[in-house]
């Protein structure tokens, strides 16, 4: 840094004519350039300025120092510039990490993102496992519900209410459940990531009912609760952003719809060095905006 102080300062002696000229347009004291300048004829064992009353002029010495300096000084402040602008757009690589329930909006979101902003790449992980993202190098995660990390920050980007389903195939074979009591009679497919897998929560006019569960099925993926929905092995409770289409469709029925049964929210997490950087601030911001469309 005293090296390109003293640069800075010389390149300012030659460019402006004079010491006092120089040391203003630094905003330091005028000794402080002439000790700069100083410094480096002694440093050299060169005069790099032929000093008058009236003028200064530059030594053979001076002029090709100066030169050198004018181009170091310039590519100091290219980088400097460059740096600025990585602090105002998103470049580089952003790697993401997600459930795998969520993958196929988590992509289009990523998908969207990405043709936004064309100088940056993204890296999608889907795992449903709770990722180490410090050892991982992942800079932000997108979770559904939210598990405590002393080392890392969560956002909460909207709510994911959860919706009891069934196919119609099983509906008609074995019936409708008309309140949450009667699905112990039921075959009921066992989320085991859930809290508690084997009781189901459920509110109404803010009274909470707790139901034990049973069934022969048990996954600990929520596509594969859904698939075994969809193929009419049982009722489950599945997160609306899931089945939306199925609903839709008719593929899935929603099962006691004057029932609240529970959710959770969508969170964005991320340590917080990481969101000083445009690109992870940016796609926090824009998927919360879309979730909330979406969702």
């Amino acid at each position: 840094m005293s090296d390109i102080k003293r640069m800075m300062a010389f390149a300012q002696v030659v460019e402006s004519g004079s010491f006092s000229a120089a040391a203003k347009r630094m905003g330091i004291a005028r000794s402080a350039v002439s000790r700069h300048v100083a410094a480096l004829e002694r440093e050299y064992g060169v005069r790099l300025l032929n000093r008058s009353t009236r003028r200064l002029s530059l030594t053979e010495a001076g002029r090709v120092y100066y030169e050198s300096c004018a181009r170091i000084l310039a590519e100091a402040e290219a980088a400097s510039q460059r740096i600025r602008q990585l602090q105002e757009k998103p470049t580089g690589t952003l790697k993401v990490a997600g459930p795998t329930s969520f993958g196929l909006q988590l992509a289009a979101l990523v998908h969207e993102f990405q043709q936004r902003h064309a100088s940056l790449s993204i890296e999608l992980q889907l795992d449903d496992r709770v990722v180490d993202m410090v050892e991982e190098g992942i800079d932000l995660s997108i979770r559904i519900g939210w598990l405590e990390d002393s080392r890392l920050i969560a956002r909460r980007l909207c709510d994911s209410p959860r919706m009891l389903c069934a196919s119609p195939a099983y509906i008609e074979r074995r019936g409708r459940p008309a309140t949450p009591s009667q699905l112990a009679e039921h075959e009921c497919i066992i989320f085991t990531l859930l809290p508690t897998p084997h009781q189901w929560h459920f509110s109404r006019n803010k009274r909470r009912e707790t139901v034990q569960v049973h069934g022969r099925l048990l996954a600990n993926s929520a596509i594969a609760v859904r698939g075994l929905v969809l193929n009419g092995a049982g009722i489950a409770p599945l997160s609306r952003f899931l089945v939306r289409e199925d609903l839709a469709s008719g593929r899935l029925e929603r099962l006691l719809p004057e029932y609240d049964c529970g959710g959770a929210g969508i969170y964005a997490v991320y340590h917080d060095r990481r969101y000083r950087q445009p690109k992870v601030r940016l796609f926090i911001d824009f998927v919360q905006e879309r979730l909330r469309q979406l969702l």
